[in-house]
């Protein structure tokens, strides 16, 4: 079969519900062969790359792209994404939000289950969300909870865990009091900080998140086999409640941390897909012309922190200055030589 390139964020997110159903825009090759290259079993199996061993595949532990991926498909949250970055209900079916934009109401699904069998209640995202603001936990991401009343007291050991703003008031609601108004709240609710853990699984085996014999989630796909540093696979979930609409079997993820070696995978058919490319690599099929090649933008944005205490910052002219000369529309075809595919807007 011809080879079809995709764009790595598309291909992934049509691999969760939207199948039947941290980035910039970046530039992605795949080699997809109806869903997958399949096995010899006639399963649909599709062989990626993951740019490093992932340090935790815990919601409250992870730290970056190399474990978002993996718990993007095997966790749940609230709400979840479409390809194209609309949000839309994920675990809750529901939600209702006060006048005042303070307190947050989520209904969930009836029947959801966890990929052991046990039953998924507004507990859970409760439980979790507390865990992650634990300071024992020190999590990176807490910060991320502080949007909740008392999330940052609770964190900086100021405040107690009972004052936290979020509270299941019964197994299938889930309330939310905010520190002030946030528009984008429900957006946050997607992120793996935010996913629910099984609170009797986390207490009888802290670590079961760094193996996938222990290893429980909520989402599209189950972890069922972890080499450490040398690849993953996770498998379709039946316990999901939207399994149906899963059409893959399985993704193995093969944990590649040069480029170029995962390029040389996917041109030899071991890999379907090869993120990210090395940049010449990304050059030269941008400016090739290739029909087949589409730059897919990804949900995540770049940013730089200066710090504003340590001279020449210190002055706000300096860093206006600064601001002035950065020539937005070239720096990214200076960077990723990326001249025909990236927005220059």
């Amino acid at each position: 079969m011809k080879k079809s390139k995709f764009s790595v964020l598309a291909i992934l997110m049509a691999i969760m519900l939207m199948l039947a159903a941290c980035n910039g825009g970046s530039k992605e090759t795949s080699n997809e062969k109806e869903g997958g290259s399949g096995d010899s079993s006639g399963s649909k199996v599709l062989n990626v790359n993951n740019s490093s061993e992932p340090g935790s595949l815990h919601p409250a532990n992870a730290q970056g792209t190399h474990e978002s991926w993996i718990l993007e498909h095997t966790f749940e949250g609230l709400t979840k994404k479409t390809e194209e970055g609309k949000i839309v209900p994920g675990s809750a079916e529901s939600w209702e939000i006060s006048e005042d934009g303070l307190t947050w109401t989520f209904k969930l699904k009836d029947g959801l289950k966890w990929s052991n069998g046990d039953p998924l209640t507004a507990n859970d995202f409760e439980y979790a969300w507390k865990y992650a603001l634990k300071p024992e936990t020190a999590a990176d991401y807490a910060y991320q909870l502080y949007y909740l009343k008392g999330g940052e007291a609770y964190n900086s050991k100021k405040g107690k865990e009972e004052d936290v703003g979020v509270k299941a008031t019964d197994e299938h609601t889930l309330v939310v009091t905010l520190e002030q108004p946030t528009p984008y709240f429900l957006d946050l609710t997607s992120f793996y900080t935010f996913y629910p853990i099984n609170k009797k699984v986390q207490e009888e085996n802290p670590k079961w998140a760094l193996d996938a014999k222990t290893h429980v989630s909520n989402g599209p796909f189950k972890l069922t086999e972890w080499k450490h540093k040398e690849s993953l696979k996770i498998e379709k979930n039946e316990n999901y409640y939207d399994k149906d609409k899963i059409k893959l079997d399985a993704v193995n993820f093969a944990l590649i941390e040069d480029e170029n070696t995962a390029w040389q995978m996917y041109q030899s058919g071991e890999l379907d897909i090869a993120y990210p490319l090395p940049v010449d690599v990304q050059g030269q099929l941008v400016n090739s012309g290739d029909k087949e090649f589409k730059n897919g933008a990804e949900l995540a944005v770049y940013y730089y922190n200066f710090n504003t205490e340590v001279k020449p910052f210190n002055n706000a002219k300096v860093r206006k200055a600064l601001s002035m000369a950065i020539e937005r529309k070239k720096l990214p075809k200076m960077l990723l030589k990326a001249v025909k595919s990236l927005p220059m807007e």
